[in-house]
């Protein structure tokens, strides 16, 4: 499934299972079986979660989600623990390779391994008034490109997000579309082609300063924390196209 057929068909999505359907389609298409998204922080907001905290929705075995939780792993989940400070997507085996895990943390990631969830990446979600959301992927083999899904993952689990929060508060108005400017509407179209500051600058003959400073404001009003949160919901929204 291609990212512009999932941000398409999931905007179309009108109930969770319908959503959570698509997203392990879309997660298994770039080499994923399973999925966990949490709510690491306002949990509480998604009154029609079924599974304890932090977990909002997800697919992992029930033996090792019974598991999990019995044992009070999601205290001592590495993942869980470094997503609240960490910006950008991750491997698993970054956190292993990269920070000194505790014994508690190291069981943890053992344990998840002989459980059948080999391999994982994470993208969390930083949203507004310190909000923090995770989505996590794992396969039972070995990824051979999983660092080179990330940036798919990351936008896969940003469009989620924003689905799925949509479909979890339907009182909330979300059709009340951001006013954006032209020239804030040109930035993050050329942004969601992947092009750099640098580039749209010289696109629209504008400096790189310029363009960072239409881009920060299209942020603020569309909500975003970064480039890939501010062009899904741009999208979602119609105000830019891909």
């Amino acid at each position: 499934m291609r990212i512009s057929d999932f941000i398409d068909a999931s905007n179309r999505t009108d109930s969770p299972d319908a959503l959570l359907a698509l997203m392990e389609r879309a997660i298994g298409d770039i080499g994923f079986e399973r999925y966990a998204y949490c709510a690491l922080t306002s949990h509480e907001r998604y009154k029609g979660a079924d599974n304890r905290a932090p977990a909002v929705a997800l697919n992992y075995p029930a033996s090792w989600t019974d598991y999990y939780f019995e044992h009070g792993y999601q205290s001592r989940d590495p993942v869980i623990h470094y997503a609240r400070g960490i910006a950008h997507p991750f491997l698993w085996r970054w956190l292993e390779q990269s920070v000194k895990l505790n014994g508690a943390q190291t069981t943890v990631m053992d344990q998840a391994r002989e459980a059948g969830l080999l391999d994982g990446a994470a993208v969390p979600i930083h949203g507004p008034y310190g909000n923090v959301c995770l989505l996590t992927c794992a396969s039972a083999n070995r990824h051979p490109r999983a660092g080179l899904m990330l940036s798919n993952l990351a936008v896969l689990a940003t469009q989620f997000h924003a689905a799925y929060g949509e479909l979890s508060h339907p009182d909330t108005d979300w059709r009340i579309v951001p006013v954006l400017s032209e020239r804030e509407r040109a930035c993050l179209q050329w942004a969601a082609h992947g092009k750099s500051s640098s580039e749209i600058g010289d696109i629209l003959h504008i400096s790189e300063n310029t363009v960072n400073f239409h881009l920060k404001k299209a942020f603020r009003n569309l909500d975003a924390s970064n480039r890939i949160a501010a062009v899904v919901n741009a999208i979602r929204y119609g105000l830019i196209s891909l």
